[in-house]
């Protein structure tokens, strides 16, 4: 008796008929009970949310799986990319010494008497009247100062520094380059020497000549032996040109090798020296 006066037994009771009530009127109609769509309404929003947010966590790992795989696939295509350039370097590298050993070898079929050594230019120490060029080859190659340095086209200049491993060349346009010339068309006897005016353009200057000196443009000048050997292309004349005070003249030389384009020069470590 106890029990049926208990509230909780009939909270309990009320609940139980509630729930096959709604059993059964869902039996009768075939139609879900306001509770299954409440239900509905409260966990298919929660459903959603969870699909989202799986979705959202797949694509972030997805994110980071692809990421990893494009960083690996970068690191490999730059390491492709090196072995490319090297290999390109090495082609190019291989192709100029083989242009410069056929230039070598057209050198000593001309002048039988010229000891050279190749070097590749791997700076420039100045600019204009203090142009200078730094070589990969030194005393340990029997490179001396004083030394004459050509290519197949001419002059360069010549060595006026020596290290171990390296060396240093003053050019045709510094202003401590002169020697003994020769103009090709006249045969006569001349001074060249770099010029601190003229510098700044790449020329050379031609001093001392008589106002009415034959020397016209295009004349060539070599080297007229002495320090050099005797007929190294220097350069040509471009223009002749009365000294500022009018009592002399001079020309403008041109250098047939333009120092600062090249990347291989011969340094010449023996010759024949004429009287």
């Amino acid at each position: 008796m106890k029990l049926f006066r208990s509230k909780l037994f009939w909270f309990a009771a009320v609940i139980v008929a509630v729930c096959l009530g709604l059993m059964l009127w869902s039996a009768v109609t075939g139609r879900g009970s306001f509770v299954t769509d409440l239900v509905g309404a409260v966990v298919t929003p929660l459903q959603n949310g969870v699909a989202k947010v799986t979705d959202k966590a797949s694509g972030l790992f997805g994110y980071f799986y692809r990421y990893n795989a494009l960083e690996k696939e970068n690191e490999e295509l730059k390491e492709q990319l090196s072995a490319y350039q090297r290999m390109e370097n090495e082609y190019h590298s291989a192709i100029s010494q083989n242009s410069a050993l056929r230039e070598a070898a057209g050198i000593r079929a001309k002048r039988t008497d010229f000891e050279l050594e190749l070097c590749t230019v791997v700076a420039s120490a100045g600019s204009g009247f203090q142009s200078a060029l730094t070589l990969s080859r030194g005393s340990l190659s029997g490179i001396e100062e004083g030394d004459p340095v050509i290519t197949g086209g001419g002059l360069v200049g010549f060595v006026s520094e020596v290290g171990l491993s390296y060396c240093t060349v003053t050019t045709l346009i510094n202003t401590n380059f002169t020697a003994s010339a020769l103009v090709s068309r006249t045969r006569e006897v001349v001074a060249v020497q770099g010029n601190f005016e003229l510098a700044a353009d790449g020329l050379l200057k031609v001093p001392y000549l008589e106002n009415d000196a034959d020397l016209k443009e295009g004349d060539m000048i070599f080297t007229n032996g002495g320090t050099y050997p005797p007929d190294l292309l220097i350069g040509r004349v471009t223009d002749f040109r009365p000294e500022s005070h009018g009592i002399s003249s001079y020309a403008v030389v041109e250098p047939a090798v333009k120092a600062d384009e090249l990347s291989t020069v011969f340094v010449i470590k023996e010759f024949n020296v004429e009287d």
